[in-house]
């Protein structure tokens, strides 16, 4: 079903998106963003939370944009490189156990984007915050 806010973003009108969105709950930007993405399969979604996180440079842009290419837009060519780029990104707003075992997501696919030497030293970090993570513990064997 397209929406007022579909139309605009695949306008590229992204001022009026963001004009819309502002008015939605966290919880109803993120269901119409991924529901967007799923239906769509469309770059042009990417395209959208970019410009909304280079606005407002918070976490829950980010990690918007991460779910959106490791989810629904995984299939396209340097995805998951692209929500590495941006999983690092979030560790400069908020360095959190949390934050951190995204990048060792990356280390556990088969493309294996992070190599062992950086997951090593990402376990370690995450230890220092969280001694009993189980991800974490489970790199350092």
């Amino acid at each position: 079903m397209e929406t007022v806010l579909n139309k605009l973003i695949f306008e590229g009108k992204y001022f009026e998106a963001e004009e819309i969105v502002k008015k939605m709950s966290a919880k109803e930007q993120r269901d119409e963003i991924m529901n967007l993405a799923y239906d769509s399969e469309s770059i042009a979604v990417y395209s959208f939370l970019r410009y909304m996180t280079e606005k407002n440079k918070t976490q829950f842009w980010l990690d918007l944009t991460i779910d959106v290419m490791i989810n629904p837009l995984c299939f396209i060519e340097g995805a998951y490189s692209i929500a590495l780029f941006h999983a690092r990104e979030l560790l400069e707003i908020n360095l959190s156990s949390k934050n951190l075992e995204r990048i060792l997501f990356f280390y556990n696919i088969p493309e294996k984007l992070v190599e062992n030497t950086e997951a090593k030293l990402v376990a370690k970090k995450i230890i220092e915050i969280e001694p009993d993570n189980i991800v974490a513990l489970e790199i350092l064997k």
